[in-house]
Protein backbone atom coordinates (compact mmCIF):
# COMPACT_ATOMS: atom_id res chain seq x y z
CA UNK A 1 0.00 0.00 0.00
CA UNK A 2 1.09 3.42 -1.15
CA UNK A 3 1.64 5.71 1.67
CA UNK A 4 0.41 9.41 1.80
CA UNK A 5 0.50 12.34 4.10
CA UNK A 6 -2.61 13.44 5.65
CA UNK A 7 -4.76 11.62 2.93
CA UNK A 8 -2.66 13.53 0.55
CA UNK A 9 -1.86 11.65 -2.74
CA UNK A 10 1.89 10.56 -3.09
CA UNK A 11 3.77 13.48 -4.19
CA UNK A 12 1.66 16.00 -2.88
CA UNK A 13 3.90 16.76 -0.04
CA UNK A 14 7.44 16.78 -1.67
CA UNK A 15 10.71 16.42 0.41
CA UNK A 16 12.11 19.19 1.89
CA UNK A 17 14.45 20.68 -0.46
CA UNK A 18 17.59 21.39 1.70
CA UNK A 19 17.59 18.20 3.35
CA UNK A 20 18.12 16.25 -0.32
CA UNK A 21 20.78 19.38 -1.40
CA UNK A 22 22.57 18.10 1.90
CA UNK A 23 22.86 14.64 0.91
CA UNK A 24 24.25 15.77 -2.24
CA UNK A 25 26.74 17.65 -0.32
CA UNK A 26 27.98 14.32 1.70
CA UNK A 27 27.94 12.25 -1.08
CA UNK A 28 30.76 14.29 -2.99
CA UNK A 29 32.26 14.82 0.35
CA UNK A 30 32.06 10.94 0.59
CA UNK A 31 34.07 10.85 -2.45
CA UNK A 32 36.99 13.11 -1.17
CA UNK A 33 36.16 16.91 -2.54
CA UNK A 34 36.54 19.87 -0.35
CA UNK A 35 33.10 21.01 -0.50
CA UNK A 36 32.16 24.55 0.08
CA UNK A 37 28.36 25.25 0.69
CA UNK A 38 26.69 28.00 -0.40
CA UNK A 39 23.02 26.52 -0.31
CA UNK A 40 21.45 26.71 3.37
CA UNK A 41 20.82 30.10 5.04
CA UNK A 42 22.18 29.34 8.42
CA UNK A 43 24.67 31.56 9.39
CA UNK A 44 27.88 30.26 9.62
CA UNK A 45 28.63 33.77 12.92
CA UNK A 46 28.16 32.62 15.98
CA UNK A 47 25.93 34.25 18.47
CA UNK A 48 26.93 37.24 19.61
CA UNK A 49 28.76 36.75 22.98
CA UNK A 50 26.75 39.13 25.04
CA UNK A 51 23.77 37.29 24.05
CA UNK A 52 25.32 33.82 25.36
CA UNK A 53 26.29 35.27 28.59
CA UNK A 54 23.03 36.24 29.00
CA UNK A 55 21.16 33.37 28.36
CA UNK A 56 23.65 31.33 30.41
CA UNK A 57 22.61 32.82 33.45
CA UNK A 58 19.26 32.87 32.65
CA UNK A 59 19.15 29.23 32.00
CA UNK A 60 20.51 28.61 35.76
CA UNK A 61 17.21 30.05 37.40
CA UNK A 62 15.69 27.53 38.52
CA UNK A 63 12.53 30.35 37.97
CA UNK A 64 12.89 29.69 34.36
CA UNK A 65 12.42 26.25 34.50
CA UNK A 66 8.99 25.59 34.58
CA UNK A 67 6.13 25.69 32.05
CA UNK A 68 6.14 28.57 29.54
CA UNK A 69 3.98 30.67 28.47
CA UNK A 70 2.17 29.91 24.95
CA UNK A 71 1.82 33.46 23.66
CA UNK A 72 5.04 34.47 25.41
CA UNK A 73 6.27 36.30 28.53
CA UNK A 74 4.29 40.13 28.98
CA UNK A 75 8.04 41.35 29.65
CA UNK A 76 8.87 40.02 25.81
CA UNK A 77 6.04 40.58 24.92
CA UNK A 78 6.16 44.03 26.02
CA UNK A 79 9.58 44.41 24.83
CA UNK A 80 8.68 43.66 21.27
CA UNK A 81 5.91 45.81 21.06
CA UNK A 82 8.11 48.78 22.23
CA UNK A 83 10.81 47.23 19.60
CA UNK A 84 8.69 47.84 17.01
CA UNK A 85 7.69 51.50 18.05
CA UNK A 86 10.80 52.49 17.95
CA UNK A 87 12.00 50.97 14.96
CA UNK A 88 8.77 50.92 13.10
CA UNK A 89 7.10 54.40 14.60
CA UNK A 90 3.97 51.86 14.98
CA UNK A 91 1.84 50.74 18.01
CA UNK A 92 0.77 47.31 19.35
CA UNK A 93 -1.17 46.08 22.45
CA UNK A 94 1.15 43.20 23.75
CA UNK A 95 -1.79 41.39 24.88
CA UNK A 96 -3.18 41.18 22.24
CA UNK A 97 -1.44 41.92 18.91
CA UNK A 98 1.53 40.06 19.54
CA UNK A 99 2.39 36.00 19.88
CA UNK A 100 5.63 34.38 20.37
CA UNK A 101 6.70 31.50 18.40
CA UNK A 102 8.83 28.70 18.30
CA UNK A 103 11.20 30.52 15.11
CA UNK A 104 8.99 31.97 12.45
CA UNK A 105 8.72 28.81 10.46
CA UNK A 106 6.59 27.42 13.21
CA UNK A 107 3.98 30.04 12.59
CA UNK A 108 4.26 30.35 9.15
CA UNK A 109 3.34 26.80 8.95
CA UNK A 110 0.88 26.96 11.46
CA UNK A 111 -1.00 30.43 10.33
CA UNK A 112 -3.28 28.49 7.89
CA UNK A 113 -4.77 25.71 9.82
CA UNK A 114 -5.96 29.08 11.67
CA UNK A 115 -7.21 31.24 9.19
CA UNK A 116 -8.75 29.74 6.17
CA UNK A 117 -10.79 26.53 6.30
CA UNK A 118 -10.41 23.00 4.03
CA UNK A 119 -10.76 24.33 -0.36
CA UNK A 120 -9.94 27.71 0.71
CA UNK A 121 -7.32 29.26 -1.80
CA UNK A 122 -4.16 30.74 -1.04
CA UNK A 123 -1.68 33.00 -2.93
CA UNK A 124 2.02 31.53 -2.39
CA UNK A 125 4.52 33.93 -4.12
CA UNK A 126 6.54 31.75 -6.49
CA UNK A 127 9.63 31.35 -6.17
CA UNK A 128 9.29 31.22 -2.21
CA UNK A 129 10.42 30.19 0.57
CA UNK A 130 9.32 26.57 0.77
CA UNK A 131 7.38 26.35 4.17
CA UNK A 132 4.79 28.57 2.87
CA UNK A 133 3.53 25.45 1.13
CA UNK A 134 2.99 23.82 3.79
CA UNK A 135 0.72 25.05 6.28
CA UNK A 136 -1.83 24.87 3.15
CA UNK A 137 -0.99 21.69 1.73
CA UNK A 138 -1.53 20.03 5.77
CA UNK A 139 -4.57 22.02 6.31
CA UNK A 140 -6.00 21.12 2.80
CA UNK A 141 -5.95 24.29 1.23
CA UNK A 142 -5.79 25.51 -2.42
CA UNK A 143 -2.24 26.66 -3.46
CA UNK A 144 -2.34 29.74 -6.42
CA UNK A 145 1.17 30.70 -7.68
CA UNK A 146 1.57 34.12 -7.79
CA UNK A 147 4.93 34.91 -9.97
CA UNK A 148 7.71 37.61 -9.19
CA UNK A 149 9.44 38.60 -12.13
CA UNK A 150 12.86 40.60 -12.40
CA UNK A 151 11.96 43.13 -14.30
CA UNK A 152 9.26 44.11 -11.41
CA UNK A 153 11.74 43.71 -9.18
CA UNK A 154 10.55 40.65 -7.90
CA UNK A 155 7.19 41.94 -6.27
CA UNK A 156 3.76 41.25 -7.30
CA UNK A 157 2.13 43.37 -9.71
CA UNK A 158 -0.85 43.14 -8.38
CA UNK A 159 -2.40 45.96 -10.10
CA UNK A 160 -2.55 43.93 -13.58
CA UNK A 161 -4.27 41.02 -11.67
CA UNK A 162 -7.47 40.72 -12.75
CA UNK A 163 -10.64 40.74 -10.05
CA UNK A 164 -11.19 36.95 -11.25
CA UNK A 165 -7.78 36.23 -10.28
CA UNK A 166 -8.60 37.31 -6.20
CA UNK A 167 -11.93 34.67 -6.76
CA UNK A 168 -11.60 32.38 -3.56
CA UNK A 169 -8.68 33.75 -2.02
CA UNK A 170 -8.67 33.48 1.33
CA UNK A 171 -4.89 34.06 2.20
CA UNK A 172 -1.43 36.03 0.68
CA UNK A 173 1.83 34.72 1.82
CA UNK A 174 4.56 37.94 1.47
CA UNK A 175 7.80 37.65 2.06
CA UNK A 176 10.19 40.99 2.08
CA UNK A 177 12.99 41.05 2.07
CA UNK A 178 12.92 38.02 -0.02
CA UNK A 179 14.28 34.79 0.30
CA UNK A 180 15.38 33.65 -2.65
CA UNK A 181 15.89 36.76 -4.33
CA UNK A 182 16.97 39.28 -1.85
CA UNK A 183 14.28 41.64 -2.90
CA UNK A 184 13.02 44.51 -0.55
CA UNK A 185 9.85 45.93 -0.68
CA UNK A 186 8.58 49.55 0.05
CA UNK A 187 5.38 51.22 1.35
CA UNK A 188 3.70 52.13 -1.95
CA UNK A 189 3.81 48.53 -2.55
CA UNK A 190 2.62 47.42 1.03
CA UNK A 191 -0.73 49.81 0.57
CA UNK A 192 -1.45 48.51 -2.84
CA UNK A 193 -1.00 45.10 -1.38
CA UNK A 194 -3.69 46.11 1.60
CA UNK A 195 -5.70 47.76 -0.64
CA UNK A 196 -6.26 44.85 -2.37
CA UNK A 197 -6.81 42.58 0.71
CA UNK A 198 -9.37 44.85 1.51
CA UNK A 199 -10.94 44.59 -1.70
CA UNK A 200 -11.06 41.13 -2.43
CA UNK A 201 -11.58 40.22 1.20
CA UNK A 202 -8.28 37.82 1.79
CA UNK A 203 -5.79 38.11 4.80
CA UNK A 204 -2.04 38.88 4.29
CA UNK A 205 0.96 37.26 5.90
CA UNK A 206 4.40 38.73 5.54
CA UNK A 207 6.96 37.14 6.40
CA UNK A 208 9.70 39.74 8.09
CA UNK A 209 12.45 37.48 8.66
CA UNK A 210 15.36 39.29 7.33
CA UNK A 211 14.14 42.36 7.83
CA UNK A 212 17.27 43.57 9.46
CA UNK A 213 19.66 42.26 7.12
CA UNK A 214 19.43 45.23 4.66
CA UNK A 215 21.85 46.93 2.61
CA UNK A 216 20.21 50.88 1.70
CA UNK A 217 16.89 52.50 3.70
CA UNK A 218 15.61 50.34 6.54
CA UNK A 219 13.08 47.34 6.03
CA UNK A 220 9.53 48.93 6.53
CA UNK A 221 6.72 47.14 8.33
CA UNK A 222 3.50 46.35 6.07
CA UNK A 223 2.37 48.16 9.56
CA UNK A 224 3.38 51.33 8.56
CA UNK A 225 0.53 51.05 6.10
CA UNK A 226 -2.85 52.78 7.67
CA UNK A 227 -5.69 50.33 8.28
CA UNK A 228 -2.97 47.51 7.78
CA UNK A 229 -4.14 45.83 10.77
CA UNK A 230 -7.28 44.99 9.39
CA UNK A 231 -6.31 42.36 7.15
CA UNK A 232 -2.82 41.53 7.75
CA UNK A 233 -0.26 40.03 10.02
CA UNK A 234 3.92 40.22 10.23
CA UNK A 235 6.46 37.94 11.35
CA UNK A 236 9.66 38.39 12.93
CA UNK A 237 12.25 36.02 14.10
CA UNK A 238 15.70 36.24 16.14
CA UNK A 239 17.32 33.75 13.64
CA UNK A 240 18.97 35.77 10.78
CA UNK A 241 19.03 39.53 12.89
CA UNK A 242 21.04 38.44 15.72
CA UNK A 243 22.66 34.56 14.21
CA UNK A 244 20.38 32.61 16.66
CA UNK A 245 18.89 29.92 13.79
CA UNK A 246 19.09 27.20 16.59
CA UNK A 247 17.49 29.46 19.33
CA UNK A 248 13.87 29.13 18.12
CA UNK A 249 12.19 31.88 18.90
CA UNK A 250 10.25 34.08 16.51
CA UNK A 251 7.16 36.41 16.81
CA UNK A 252 3.90 37.73 14.92
CA UNK A 253 2.31 41.41 15.10
CA UNK A 254 -0.79 42.09 13.69
CA UNK A 255 -4.85 41.85 13.37
CA UNK A 256 -6.03 40.66 17.16
CA UNK A 257 -8.27 38.76 15.91
CA UNK A 258 -5.59 36.50 13.71
CA UNK A 259 -3.22 36.46 16.88
CA UNK A 260 -6.05 35.16 18.80
CA UNK A 261 -6.81 32.13 16.56
CA UNK A 262 -3.08 31.15 16.12
CA UNK A 263 -2.76 31.27 19.54
CA UNK A 264 -5.83 29.25 20.51
CA UNK A 265 -4.28 26.70 17.73
CA UNK A 266 -0.79 26.70 19.89
CA UNK A 267 -2.21 26.47 22.89
CA UNK A 268 -3.35 22.88 21.81
CA UNK A 269 0.14 22.27 19.97
CA UNK A 270 2.71 23.09 22.28
CA UNK A 271 3.56 25.19 25.13
CA UNK A 272 6.32 27.79 24.07
CA UNK A 273 9.82 28.71 23.92
CA UNK A 274 12.16 27.88 27.05
CA UNK A 275 11.84 31.12 29.73
CA UNK A 276 15.20 31.51 29.46
CA UNK A 277 15.16 31.90 25.54
CA UNK A 278 12.40 34.26 26.06
CA UNK A 279 14.33 36.47 28.27
CA UNK A 280 17.54 36.66 26.22
CA UNK A 281 15.24 38.00 23.32
CA UNK A 282 14.61 40.92 25.57
CA UNK A 283 18.37 42.08 26.19
CA UNK A 284 18.17 41.33 21.81
CA UNK A 285 15.78 43.89 21.70
CA UNK A 286 16.37 46.71 24.31
CA UNK A 287 20.43 46.27 22.87
CA UNK A 288 19.09 45.91 18.94
CA UNK A 289 21.73 48.49 17.88
CA UNK A 290 24.90 47.53 18.84
CA UNK A 291 24.29 43.95 18.38
CA UNK A 292 22.86 44.47 14.94
CA UNK A 293 24.76 46.74 12.86
CA UNK A 294 28.26 44.39 12.79
CA UNK A 295 26.60 41.34 11.39
CA UNK A 296 24.65 43.55 8.55
CA UNK A 297 28.29 45.30 7.71
CA UNK A 298 29.64 41.41 7.73
CA UNK A 299 27.02 40.01 5.26
CA UNK A 300 27.17 43.63 2.82
CA UNK A 301 30.98 43.36 2.32
CA UNK A 302 30.21 39.52 1.53
CA UNK A 303 27.42 40.61 -0.83
CA UNK A 304 29.63 43.42 -2.67
CA UNK A 305 32.63 40.99 -3.23
CA UNK A 306 30.81 37.80 -4.18
CA UNK A 307 28.26 39.79 -6.70
CA UNK A 308 31.39 41.64 -8.29
CA UNK A 309 33.06 38.58 -8.62
CA UNK A 310 30.04 36.63 -10.64
CA UNK A 311 29.50 39.92 -12.67
CA UNK A 312 33.47 39.78 -13.80
CA UNK A 313 32.51 35.93 -14.61
CA UNK A 314 29.86 36.92 -17.42
CA UNK A 315 26.88 35.96 -14.13
CA UNK A 316 23.68 38.02 -14.57
CA UNK A 317 23.40 38.84 -10.68
CA UNK A 318 19.93 40.47 -9.27
CA UNK A 319 21.24 43.31 -7.20
CA UNK A 320 19.50 42.25 -3.52
CA UNK A 321 18.03 45.09 -1.79
CA UNK A 322 18.65 42.93 1.86
CA UNK A 323 19.34 39.46 2.79
CA UNK A 324 22.67 37.23 2.58
CA UNK A 325 21.34 35.85 -0.58
CA UNK A 326 22.44 36.14 -4.24
CA UNK A 327 20.12 35.09 -7.15
CA UNK A 328 21.80 34.95 -10.37
CA UNK A 329 21.28 33.19 -13.79
CA UNK A 330 24.63 31.69 -14.75
CA UNK A 331 27.26 32.81 -18.14
CA UNK A 332 24.95 29.98 -20.10
CA UNK A 333 21.38 29.00 -20.66
CA UNK A 334 20.80 25.69 -18.56
CA UNK A 335 18.09 24.39 -15.84
CA UNK A 336 18.52 25.69 -12.34
CA UNK A 337 19.42 21.48 -11.47
CA UNK A 338 21.56 21.53 -14.05
CA UNK A 339 23.76 24.75 -13.00
CA UNK A 340 24.06 23.37 -9.59
CA UNK A 341 24.96 19.76 -10.22
CA UNK A 342 27.96 21.29 -12.91
CA UNK A 343 29.38 23.91 -9.98
CA UNK A 344 28.80 20.68 -7.30
CA UNK A 345 31.23 18.70 -9.51
CA UNK A 346 33.69 21.08 -11.45
CA UNK A 347 33.86 23.56 -8.56
CA UNK A 348 32.94 21.48 -5.60
CA UNK A 349 30.82 24.47 -4.36
CA UNK A 350 26.96 23.62 -3.48
CA UNK A 351 24.03 25.94 -3.75
CA UNK A 352 20.58 26.26 -4.77
CA UNK A 353 18.56 25.73 -7.81
CA UNK A 354 15.95 28.22 -8.23
CA UNK A 355 13.63 26.02 -9.47
CA UNK A 356 13.54 24.38 -5.93
CA UNK A 357 11.59 27.46 -4.72
CA UNK A 358 9.17 27.25 -7.41
CA UNK A 359 8.40 27.34 -11.42
CA UNK A 360 8.88 31.02 -11.59
CA UNK A 361 12.47 30.88 -10.33
CA UNK A 362 13.83 28.11 -13.35
CA UNK A 363 16.89 29.41 -14.99
CA UNK A 364 18.34 31.14 -11.70
CA UNK A 365 20.09 29.95 -8.69
CA UNK A 366 20.94 31.09 -5.58
CA UNK A 367 23.94 31.43 -3.00
CA UNK A 368 23.85 32.13 0.50
CA UNK A 369 26.92 33.96 1.80
CA UNK A 370 26.94 32.24 4.88
CA UNK A 371 30.05 30.71 5.12
CA UNK A 372 33.40 32.25 6.11
CA UNK A 373 34.69 34.89 4.34
CA UNK A 374 37.53 32.84 3.21
CA UNK A 375 35.57 29.88 2.30
CA UNK A 376 33.62 32.99 0.30
CA UNK A 377 36.43 33.98 -1.85
CA UNK A 378 37.47 30.34 -2.75
CA UNK A 379 33.92 29.83 -3.69
CA UNK A 380 34.20 32.91 -6.03
CA UNK A 381 37.67 31.75 -7.27
CA UNK A 382 36.73 27.95 -8.34
CA UNK A 383 33.14 29.38 -10.03
CA UNK A 384 34.99 32.14 -11.95
CA UNK A 385 37.30 29.62 -14.11
CA UNK A 386 34.14 27.60 -15.08
CA UNK A 387 33.97 27.17 -18.81
CA UNK A 388 30.25 26.93 -19.70
CA UNK A 389 30.81 26.25 -23.04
Amino acid sequence: MKKTVLGKKPGAFPPYLFRDLDKKRREAVNKGKDVISLAVGDPDLPTPEAIAKVAAKEVLKPSNHCYPQGRGTPLLRRAIAEWHKERHGITLDPETEVLTLIGSKEGLAHLPFALINRGDTVLIPDPCYPAYKTGVLLSEGKIKRLSLNERNGFLPDLDALPASFFKGVKLLFLNYPNNPTGAAADLKFYAKAVAAAKKYGFWIAQDAAYSEIFFGKPSPSIFQIPGAKDVAVEFYSVSKTYCMTGWRLAWMIGNAGAVAALTKLKDNLDSGQFNAIQKTAVFCLKNHGRLVSPIREIFRKRADFFIGALKKAGWDVFQPGATFFVWARPPAKTSSLDCVYRILEQASVLITPGSGFGPSGEGYVRFSLTAPEKRIKEAAARISVMKWK
